[in-house]
């Protein structure tokens, strides 16, 4: 077994991930390879000291940050398993997370459990502690969590040059090269994010491009873009509007749009009884500023239209075709 943790300024989190691995039940022989993608905090000191202490536990430093797909690819380049494990270092998994994902190998090349509670509201799930609901991932088999036999990758591996949105790909990818993969409905894995409230703004903005870019590869309309379609029409009718002298309401067409967008978004993450409609209330506001960080990021990501019709599509990346997952 390779487990391979990816982590980028974890420090308050990857002690917690470690340890969870370690303590997976039947784990027999394993390597756990930490590969740092240029983490400006204790993330790589903290995993040297817990390296002296397990000797099956070894850290790649990248000198500087590269991204999700380059820092997944390494560690896959350093494995030595027969089976791959990947992990994210704010993820924690049960127990029995190793036994039912070979269990479920028997018939797929990979599976993975769901992160609850999903990662685009992991911030407001933190700062307003509203409880979650259990959401599959538009992504199969998530980088977060997933098993993988070793074949997989000596047919396809994640895109180094995806610094998000490496998972989709290569999902995508063995879609493609007709491997199995499925999502294990009720193998829930515990997804603690810190990341601040700047930050998941940045992340949403650069899933937001990401989005984008999977659109114009691939040309599979997803619910996503169904609303960031809806959300560019709020925008044009709302400038044509302001054109037009009818300023106020031309201001409030979009952001009333992105609200209303915000509380369905959260409905469909989070339990709203009635005792929780005032944190509610706060949760709305901060989750639409953080929705229109993305509706950015996915207007900005139109500009790779151009590159992706100059540049080839990367080998095992073609469109795919359908498949019963």
């Amino acid at each position: 077994m390779s487990f391979i943790v990816i982590a980028y300024n974890e420090a308050p989190n990857i002690a917690r991930t470690l340890a969870a691995i370690a303590g997976l039940e039947a784990l027999g022989d394993y390597e756990l390879i930490v590969v740092d993608d240029g983490s400006r905090d204790d993330t790589a000191r903290i995993v040297s000291c817990l390296a002296v202490q397990n000797r099956r536990m070894r850290l790649i430093e990248l000198v500087e940050n590269r991204g999700r797909g380059y820092a997944r690819y390494t560690g896959i380049a350093a494995a030595r398993g027969e089976l791959i494990a990947m992990v994210d270092a704010d993820i924690v998994l049960p127990t029995d997370w190793l036994v039912r994902t070979r269990e479920a190998l028997a018939f797929h090349d990979a599976v993975g459990g769901i992160a609850v509670p999903d990662g685009d509201v992991a911030y407001v799930y933190k700062r307003f502690g509203l409880v979650p609901r259990i959401v599959h991932a538009t992504t199969t088999v998530t980088g977060n969590n997933g098993l993988y036999r070793r074949k997989v990758f000596d047919v396809v591996n994640f895109d180094p040059s995806l610094r998000e949105g490496e998972d989709s790909a290569l999902n995508y990818a063995m879609d493609h090269q007709g491997l199995a993969f499925t999502t294990i409905p009720d193998l829930l894995v515990r997804h603690e994010e810190s990341k601040t409230f700047g930050t998941s703004l940045r992340w949403l903005f650069d899933t937001g491009r990401g989005a984008t870019r999977q659109l114009l590869t691939y040309h599979e309309v997803r619910q996503p873009d169904i609303v960031t379609a809806a959300f560019v029409g709020a925008s044009a009718l709302g400038v044509l509007l302001a054109v037009r002298r009818h300023r106020v309401i031309g201001a409030v067409i979009p952001a009333g749009f992105v609200v209303t967008a915000s509380v369905q978004h959260l409905r469909s993450r989070f339990e709203t009884p009635k005792s929780s409609w005032p944190r509610a209330a706060l949760a709305v506001a901060a989750h639409s500023t953080m929705l229109a960080a993305y509706f950015a990021g996915r207007v900005v990501g139109l500009t790779a239209l151009r590159r992706s019709e100059e540049t080839p599509s990367p080998a095992g990346r073609d469109t795919p075709r359908k498949a019963d997952r």
